[in-house]
């Protein structure tokens, strides 16, 4: 975790020294933005008992998509542009799964005696944090060579409801957080016309980052409680971040209106892994080779001077 922390730093600290500084004349947008947005996180295996079961089938999963909200700021000065846009979930990603499991914990040793197979129903919500900063500069008539660094984080809880033959009941509560951040690197188009500004960009992206889930359950009651299930994985990402989208400058009112989509996935390479030691049945790297894709609908409306 400290690891991960530092490489932040140093990657923020590069990109403002990297970073150039406005001269001359600057255009400057500064609004509101959004995205109405879909998550489909990497951890998902693990919340949901793939990652850390004997037996798993899984019978329902549902997602629900979430509003950001946030403010953008955008300059342009010279051949180059700088784009800084930090949103916050208005509303919180949520997830509904049921289950059939074999968990092969230390409460399913004598002494403990929990079952081995359940029924899971379960559910949990996220709300996520993003921040970007990119700069672009021109090199050739439309197009722009990108660099920035993207960080996002996200956190949350959820609570199980575990039942089988017999009437045994358990219940379980998850709190979580899971964070990214590094540096982006890539290509933008833009395009202006009797008002409208078209616009695509392609980057690809270098995460680094952690996972975090601890959870408890009522029983063995008092004994669940003093040693919960404790799960700390660092994450490399590679991927890729994309968006594309359409704007309309009203120049007697200084207002640009604008509406797009984007898509960002990356792909995970487990790092240094301090999960429980009384989970079992727990895959070691459970996250590899699991995708991060976040995708949806953006809307902006902003002041242009």
């Amino acid at each position: 975790m400290k690891k991960i922390l530092v490489i932040a730093v140093m990657v923020i600290g590069l990109l403002a020294i990297m970073g150039p500084a406005p001269a001359g004349a600057v255009q400057v947008k500064i609004g509101l933005s959004g995205m109405y947005d879909f998550w489909d996180p990497p951890f998902k295996s693990l919340h949901e008992g793939k990652s850390n079961s004997l037996i798993y089938a899984g019978l329902k999963d549902d997602d629900d998509g979430s509003l950001m909200l946030g403010p953008e700021l955008d300059l342009k000065w010279g051949g180059w542009r700088m784009q800084l846009l930090a949103l916050f979930g208005v509303m919180k990603n949520k997830y509904d799964y049921t289950n059939y499991r074999w968990d092969f914990t230390l409460w399913n040793l004598r002494g403990f005696d929990q079952r081995l197979d359940w029924l899971t129903v379960g559910d949990y919500s996220a709300r996520r944090y993003d921040v970007d900063l990119k700069f672009g500069k021109s090199f050739y008539q439309y197009l722009y060579f990108n660099f920035g660094v993207r960080f996002n984080y996200a956190d949350g809880s959820g609570s199980q409801f575990r039942f089988a033959p017999g009437l045994d009941l358990n219940f379980g509560d998850d709190d979580f957080h899971y964070f990214q951040v590094g540096p982006i690197i890539g290509i933008g188009f833009e395009y202006e016309i009797r008002g409208f500004s078209i616009y695509f960009d392609v980057n690809g992206i270098i995460n680094f980052g952690n996972h975090y889930l601890e959870r408890t359950q009522l029983f063995p009651f008092p004994w669940s409680y003093a040693l919960p299930f404790k799960y700390d994985t660092d994450v490399i990402g590679f991927g890729f971040d994309t968006d594309i989208g359409v704007a309309y400058f009203i120049a007697p009112a200084h207002l640009s209106i604008g509406v797009g989509f984007r898509w960002t996935g990356v792909v995970c390479v487990p790092g240094e892994d301090d999960s429980s030691m009384i989970d079992f049945a727990y895959r070691d790297k459970w996250i590899k080779g699991k995708w991060d894709h976040f995708y949806g609908f953006t809307f902006n409306v902003s002041a242009r001077f």
